[in-house]
């Protein structure tokens, strides 16, 4: 019995050692092309700073990986219920919709990191990061920040 015991308690402590870390926040999200999108926040990272991914899929089956990306990050992706803060719209005019994503950073809640993503076939590129508030509209805002970034490019 006491021999029992110890090979349990050996069991159970190589087991605990071994077992890998599970992701805090991760969110599988259909793509306005019908690809997914995994976004995830790092693994054993502060919650209000660190990094986050995107990474695409063809399908939901999340087999067939397309490509994506690493992102450093203040604040969290995630809201309290676990959604992701993602929205999409054409900030660049290009007529393909890019990937929004907001992140609220620690203190006030009222301050947000953004990040306009653009999702290519097997890439994802961040073409713009502003800062922004929670007051204000930020597909509008997003076009604005974008507008002046391409002002300030063709300024010699």
């Amino acid at each position: 019995m006491q021999y029992s015991k110890q090979i349990l308690a050996a069991a159970l402590v190589s087991t605990l050692l071994v077992a890998p870390a599970s992701a805090r926040n991760a969110v599988m999200m259909p793509l306005p092309d019908k690809r997914i999108a995994v976004i995830s926040e790092g693994d054993l990272e502060p919650a209000s700073i660190g990094s986050y991914t995107v990474a695409l899929y063809k399908d939901d089956g999340l087999i067939d990986y397309l490509g994506g990306g690493i992102f450093a990050r203040d604040g969290s992706v995630f809201g309290d219920k676990g959604e992701p803060r993602v929205s999409f719209s054409d900030i660049t005019g290009d007529g393909n919709p890019e990937m929004i994503i907001a992140k609220l950073t620690a203190g006030s809640g009222n301050y947000l990191d953004v990040d306009v993503l653009k999702l290519g076939d097997s890439t994802v590129e961040r073409v713009l990061n502003f800062a922004s508030d929670t007051k204000k509209d930020l597909l509008i805002e997003a076009k604005r920040a974008y507008s002046q970034q391409q002002q300030n490019l063709k300024k010699p």
